[in-house]
């Protein structure tokens, strides 16, 4: 699991699924309430996140991407 920083007021992060996607389906996997599969690819189903337990959750999609396609960035 990867670390992540504490969760403040304003703690927010954004999530993007780059076009590289391939359907792997290790995010749904994961995190099903976050991402959805939308034609070839898959893609957040909301942009901004600021519960640290599901910053954490999409992390692990993150990490565990075969393709590296999810990027989780602070806001």
């Amino acid at each position: 699991m990867t670390k992540i920083e504490p969760a403040s007021a304003s703690s927010k992060w954004r999530v993007e699924v780059s076009p590289a996607c391939i359907s792997a389906g290790v995010c749904l996997a994961l995190a099903p309430d976050h991402f959805e599969l939308v034609g070839v690819r898959a893609r957040p189903i909301t942009g901004l996140i600021d519960s640290t337990e599901d910053v954490a959750l999409i992390r692990d999609a993150e990490d565990d991407c075969p393709v590296g396609a999810i990027s989780v960035i602070k806001e």
